[in-house]
Formats: structure tokens, sequence, C-alpha cells
């Protein structure tokens, strides 16, 4: 008898290794649905052929972010009051109603409803997915190696952004603009149906009381910034981003300038999603091995040699100098995806499950205004003062990475 009940507790256990398990591999399938996205390469090209002006093009980019920046506290507070599962199904949902909005309509307002429903989409998966996904390894305890399993979806996104840049341009020529956007539905439809059969997590629900849901997450959102640990988890990867994204755009007006072949572009693009895949594949040895300070460090000095490149790219007149130093621009902005990974553990490991999803909503937050920020500061010198004035603040300023590094370092010891 004492034999029989002791075989209950591993039954158990073995059907919840068994749920992480499915889970896990329906995230990844799902986040690889969600990511293949062929439009990417020549979305301009798309968009200004259903009548819009590139002009309009960066415009509806800026509301495609503050339809995201509006949602990510709400999005996130909802997956901890009610279902993460659910909030990312509405996400996926949004996904599809964007794409297909945009395929089926013509015009600047129905280009900017289908963003406004793709950001939103994007607000609702921005936190809630590290949250299912750290809550559902809790269930075998093996939310230690969240770094690395976190890593292997990320990989899987990044081969799926791999595998679209390269076929985005035959697809666009063989299926034109409004086939490629209709095959962009199906491929938002089929992660609908990956997410759909992901094990609830029923043992993760925030209930509050004597107080209303606003004031709530407002509560939790005031707290973790005000919480020294967490803000500098929070705002060293966010600001590092930020760099990151300057860094991505502003390679294309420098390869311009250094008068590369347009073929080229996207060789470049590819070397930037095949660097990705590297960077999340391989983020938890890396941090293993170097620790998250050193594995810091190095990547600020990256962000300085790529700024360093650019500006190498625009003065020479040697043009395997200049693809070299492209190839080492496009590189290093993947980085990024390092420092992410590695801080959010950090942070998932500092937090309760019934928060989670609030807290990594305020993260994404945070992560969106100072992309915002550092994207207009940008365009106001690239207008006003040209491409290596941009590259030197970006040199002038990485000292301010440093410096919150140093503050992260007191709070991790």
């Amino acid at each position: 008898k004492i034999m029989k009940h002791d075989k209950i507790p591993d039954m158990k256990n073995s059907k919840k290794s068994l749920s992480v398990k499915r889970g896990l591999r329906l995230l990844r399938i799902g986040w690889f649905f969600h990511n293949f996205m062929p439009i990417l390469p020549v979305i301009v090209l798309v968009y200004t052929g259903r009548g819009i002006t590139v002009g309009d093009f960066f415009l509806i980019q800026g509301i495609f972010r503050l339809a995201a920046f509006l949602f990510e506290i709400p999005s996130g507070y909802m997956s901890d009051r009610f279902s993460r599962r659910r909030v990312m199904l509405f996400g996926a949902l949004c996904a599809i109603a964007g794409f297909a909005t945009i395929a089926a309509a013509y015009g600047f307002w129905a280009i900017v409803a289908g963003e406004a429903l793709l950001g939103v989409g994007s607000a609702l998966f921005s936190g809630t997915m590290e949250a299912y996904t750290y809550d559902l390894m809790k269930r075998n305890k093996s939310q230690k190696q969240f770094l690395k399993e976190f890593g292997g979806i990320m990989t899987w996104a990044s081969v799926a952004e791999f595998i679209a840049s390269i076929l985005g341009g035959v697809m666009f020529v063989a299926l034109g603009a409004s086939g490629l956007l209709w095959f962009q539905v199906l491929f938002a439809v089929m992660c609908v149906f990956a997410f759909l059969f992901l094990p609830e997590l029923l043992e993760v629900k925030r209930t509050v009381k004597n107080k209303t849901a606003i004031a709530d997450a407002v509560g939790i959102t005031y707290r973790t910034l005000q919480n020294s640990k967490l803000r500098n988890l929070i705002l060293f990867p966010s600001v590092f981003g930020a760099f990151t994204i300057v860094l991505l755009w502003i390679m294309q007006p420098i390869m311009e300038t250094a008068h590369v072949p347009v073929a080229l572009f996207g060789v470049y693009f590819a070397v930037n999603q095949f660097s990705g895949i590297f960077f999340s594949k391989y983020a938890y040895k890396i941090c293993e091995k170097l620790g998250e300070i050193r594995a810091s460090v190095i990547t600020i000095f990256a962000v300085i040699i790529a700024a360093i490149m650019g500006l190498i790219a625009i003065h020479t007149s040697n043009m395997a100098v200049v693809y070299v130093a492209c190839a080492i621009m496009a590189t290093v902005p993947s980085i990024n995806r390092l420092n992410r990974l590695q801080y959010n553990t950090l942070i998932h490991h500092s937090i309760r499950s019934v928060e989670r999803g609030t807290v990594l909503s305020t993260r994404a937050m945070v992560s969106t205004l100072c992309g915002a920020v550092m994207l207009i500061v940008a365009k106001f010198l690239m207008d006003g003062y040209g491409i290596a004035t941009t590259l030197v603040f970006l040199l002038v300023m990485s000292g301010l990475l440093f410096w919150i590094l140093n503050k992260v370092r007191k709070v991790i010891k």
C-alpha cells in the first residue's frame, strides 16, 4: 500500500513535465509562425503601392509604437488577473485582424487601422509570453533553465525572420502586394492554432480585494519602478536597445552614402537576422561563461565599435573596408537579444508570479519609450547635421550605458 501511494506524486510530476514539454513545443511553433513576416523586407513598397507616401510610412510606424505603448500595462495586468493564454490568443487574433484590414482595404486610414491593431497585438504578447513561459516551467521546477529555453524560442523566431527576409522579395514579385498580405494573414492564423492548444495556467491568477483593477495595475507599476533592483534591470537593456535601434535604422543611409550596391542591402539584412539566431541560441552559454556584467561590458564596446565602423564606411573609398564595416554594423544590433534575454531572466527571478505579466509589461513600456526618444533625437540629428554627427552622438552617449551598468553591478551582487 505504501508503494502504491508513493507512485501517485510521481504520476502527477510526470503529467506536469509532459504539459511543460508540450507547452514549450507549441510556443516555439506558434512564435515561429508569428514572426514569419515576408512582408518586412518589402513593406515600404507594399504600403506605398496602397496609396501612402514614404513620409506617411514613418508616421504610421509611430502610430504602431503608440498603440503598443498604450496597451503594455493593461495587457500585462489582464494576463495576471485572468489568463496568460487567452491574452496571447487575443494578441494573435489582433495580428490576423491587422493584416486582413491592410490586405482588404486601401489608403492611409486603412493602413493606420491595421498597424494600430498590430501594435495592440504586439503589446499583448510583449510581457505575457515571457511570463507564461516562466510560470509554465515552474510547474516542474525547471525555471532555472528559463534563459536556455526562452533563448530557444527566440531562436525559432529568428529563424523565421531569417527565412522570411530571404523569401520576401521573391514572394512580392510572384504574388504581388495583395497576395503577399493574404499569405501573411495565413501565417497569423497558423499562430492562433498553435496557441489554442497551450495548457492553461490555472494556478497563476491574481486576486484583488478592496481596490479597483486600475489602482492595482498602477500600484504594481509604481512599485516596480521604485524598486532600485528592478528599475536598473529594466533600464539598462531598454537604453541599450534604443542604441541598437538607431544603429539598425542608420545602416541604410550609411550604405547609400558609401555607394554599396542596393542588391547587397538584403544580404546585410540577412546577416543581421542570422546574428540574431546565434545570440538567441547561445545567450545562456555566454552568460554562464562571462557573467552578466562582463557580457554587458562587451556589448557596450560592440556598440562603440559599430558606430566607429559607420564613420569609417562613410569616409573611406576602399570598398573592401566598407563591406567589412557594414557587416560589423549589421551584426551588432542583434546583440540586443543577448542583453534582453539575460536581464529578463534576472527580472523573472526577482518577481512574484501573480505580478509577472504587469512587471514585464512595465519593462516593455520603458523599452518602447526609450526607443521612441532615441529615434526622435536621431531623426533631428540626421536631418539637421547628418550621419557623422549622429554616430558621434552615439559614441558620446555610450558613457550613459556604462553609468547605468555600474548601478546594475551594485544591485545584482
